[in-house]
């Protein structure tokens, strides 16, 4: 058009089209806009070919030396994008009317959204003989329109969803918006906040509420910051606040936002864990057993009164030294790989000889991750002075007679194998365990007395020991003779004979039942919950992770429960926290009763708990199944001799369709929760019906 302009000057139209062919004309015309213009000759049924397109098609689709003039719709698009195509073009030629739609489609690797008029042309007895199509570029304005909508989504999903309390302060001071989180927590509204009141800060706060708010403006802000608010009623509560600017996009400060946190609860959990603590300086300063505490590079932090005396140290004088100094050289790697394995796995063990005050003692140290709140913070050792067995060992390899006088009187189980497996010598110590002799039994009986994995690793281990004439180490579970499983440390040693073959295999199980029970419930302080003994979050975590591996590797879906009560508080308030604890004891006994026995059922925190039910076969039954464990927590509860009635609300997460990670779980049913706690609580919500 700029061409003609320029040509012509102020010319009409008409006086233009006079100085212009038609053929000219309407080429000019349609190659000056930006839409798309294709016209299609109808050369069949569902058969289209291009006869013209404008400059904006071809640069933008094909590109300039793209060969498109006689080219049906399938030789330019993909069998997907044809096919839609050609429907809506063999509409125009049934119904001869003008056909619109929409569609998106990857225009030079992005997106591309158009809106098309498809207008038929008919010859003189009423066929469609072509059709023109006109395609609009709406990809930006939708872009835009999503944008926004995303931005006020998630600034509703925001303020509406999250536990914390949120205010919106102006630059003026004035109360902009609160979420209803923070109306629970203190009580107050916006419009219990006219100007720039604060009603939910002390008054001898004041003067810090307000400089929060100036150094925010100022662009300092605050995390964390922990301090005291009050609710309506005039209690006083712990809370954490974090306070920053808001800003737009050309980087003015528009207003403050505040993020506030009830940390009462945790005040008091942590002087509870401090107590915990306590007692467990107490165990661990008053135990028999050896034990030091270790950084994870091998640093002693702590030696209990046992282990002083077991090396012949005084006071701190094993304080930050490092465990390496009681290691030999040759050994100082494979310890080190020890401690390594420890923060990923449960624990490692290894032998080794220490000078104490000129004597050599053999120690076995085992080597037990130490885990507070989830999180791994060092290592136990524990050491085992096995001096005296392992002189009584050797002394046995030197001397049968030595040997057959040591075992008979041992109270450890001492067995001699040929290298086909067949036991040839069993210690009176086995008799007095078994309640007879193994000596008369057959290799199958002798097997039935190992666990079936414990077995699968002992022949395992016989075998590669049988080759490389080395020997090993194994923790096995024995059953004695009146049923009772007992856990052994069993050290296998090849005896080797004059051509370098092995002989016999010498085994001397050790019962370390005590030091197991006492690893056991280490690992029960980390994995289960001290109050309800139902597992805690950390265990319930690597269920859920266990159950999204095994759904990608065999498909089967699964469910996660979250509940949440909804008057727990109101419960402690009324009756103490004694009784609220003893409430928490009976949900989780009730929470137990309603699961099958694959499931489980874990305490999250306060009165928050989560139920993983596997093997969902049909996800339907699931709502069925939590509106049922829903009415048995609505029946009443008696605690010490008082009814209490209460509710919950629980959250609802399939896998895999609402989510196929263990994060985007816990997120679909905190959400589904939440979403019910605030359209009215005492209810079942799955996140599919949000």
């Amino acid at each position: 058009m700029k061409q003609i302009e320029d040509k012509h000057g102020t010319d009409t139209v008409e006086e233009i089209s006079s100085h212009i062919s038609e053929n000219d004309l309407l080429p000019m015309l349609m190659n000056g806009v930006s839409d798309f213009i294709f016209f299609m000759e109808v050369a069949g049924r569902r058969r289209f070919t291009y006869r013209y397109m404008n400059e904006s098609a071809i640069n933008d689709l094909l590109g300039k030396e793209a060969d498109w003039k006689g080219k049906y719709i399938e030789d330019l698009l993909d069998d997907a994008a044809s096919s839609s195509l050609i429907d809506a073009y063999e509409e125009v030629v049934v119904t001869k009317r003008p056909v619109t739609y929409e569609d998106e489609m990857m225009v030079n690797g992005q997106v591309y959204r158009g809106h098309s008029v498809l207008t038929p042309t008919m010859d003189e007895a009423g066929r469609v003989t072509h059709i023109l199509a006109v395609t609009r570029n709406l990809t930006e304005m939708l872009e835009k329109e999503k944008a926004l909508e995303s931005m006020n989504a998630v600034y509703k999903s925001l303020m509406a969803n999250t536990t914390d309390a949120v205010i919106i302060l102006g630059t003026d001071g004035k109360v902009f918006d609160v979420n209803e989180a923070f109306t629970d927590l203190y009580g107050f509204s916006k419009d219990d906040m006219p100007g720039c009141t604060y009603p939910f800060v002390p008054e001898e706060f004041t003067d810090e509420a307000r400089g929060l708010v100036q150094r925010a403006l100022e662009g300092a802000g605050a995390s964390g910051y922990v301090t005291k608010r009050k609710s309506r009623d005039g209690q006083l509560l712990d809370v954490s606040i974090s306070v920053s600017r808001i800003q737009n996009e050309e980087g003015e400060t528009i207003g403050v936002s505040s993020i506030i946190r009830n940390v009462t609860e945790q005040k008091r959990e942590e002087r509870k864990r401090e107590s915990s603590r306590s007692r467990y300086r107490s165990l661990f300063k008053h135990n028999p057993q050896a034990i030091l505490t270790l950084t994870f590079r091998g640093t002693i932090t702590n030696a209990n009164p046992a282990s002083l005396e077991m090396l012949d140290k005084e006071g701190n004088e094993l304080l930050h030294t490092s465990i390496m100094q009681l290691v030999s050289k040759e050994q100082e790697r494979a310890v080190r790989k020890e401690i390594a394995g420890s923060f990923f796995d449960h624990g490692g063990r290894f032998r080794t000889m220490v000078d104490v005050g000129g004597n050599e003692k053999i120690l076995y140290v085992s080597l037990v991750p130490i885990i507070i709140q989830g999180r791994k913070e060092g290592i136990y050792a524990i050491l085992d002075d096995i001096t005296e067995k392992e002189r009584a060992y050797e002394g046995m390899r030197q001397s049968q007679e030595s040997f057959r006088l040591i075992a008979n009187y041992s109270n450890d189980l001492i067995s001699v194998f040929t290298p086909n497996g067949n036991l040839v010598y069993a210690s009176p110590s086995q008799r007095e365990f078994f309640g007879e002799d193994p000596l008369n039994w057959s290799v199958e009986k002798v097997m039935e007395k190992v666990e079936s994995v414990d077995l699968r690793r002992l022949q395992d281990r016989f075998m590669k020991s049988h080759q490389s004439r080395e020997g090993f180490t194994i923790t096995i579970k024995l059953t004695s003779f009146n049923g009772e499983p007992v856990w052994f440390e069993c050290r296998a040693t090849p005896v080797i004979d004059d051509d370098h073959a092995v002989s016999h295999m010498v085994m001397v199980a050790r019962d370390i039942s005590e030091q197991k029970s006492y690893e056991e419930k280490l690992e029960r302080f980390a994995y289960y919950d001290y109050l309800t003994g139902l597992p805690n979050r950390l265990l319930f975590e690597e269920n859920v992770w266990k159950a999204v591996e095994k759904g990608h590797r065999t498909g089967q879906a699964f469910a996660i429960l979250y509940l949440d009560g909804d008057g727990f508080k109101a419960i402690n308030d009324q009756y103490g926290h004694d009784m609220g604890d003893e409430f928490l004891r009976e949900v989780g006994k009730r929470l137990r009763s309603c699961i099958r026995g694959g499931d489980s059922v874990a305490r999250i925190g306060g009165d928050e708990f989560s139920i993983l039910i596997e093997e969902l076969k049909d996800r339907r039954l699931i709502r069925d199944v939590s509106t049922r464990m829903l009415r048995e927590l609505r029946e009443p509860y008696y605690v010490k001799g008082v009814e209490i009635r209460t509710s919950f609300s629980i959250g609802v997460a399939c896998f895999p369709e609402d989510g196929e990670t263990h994060d985007a779980l816990f997120r679909a049913a905190d959400t589904a929760l939440y979403e019910g706690k605030r359209n009215g609580k005492n209810q079942v919500l799955l996140y599919e019906d949000q």
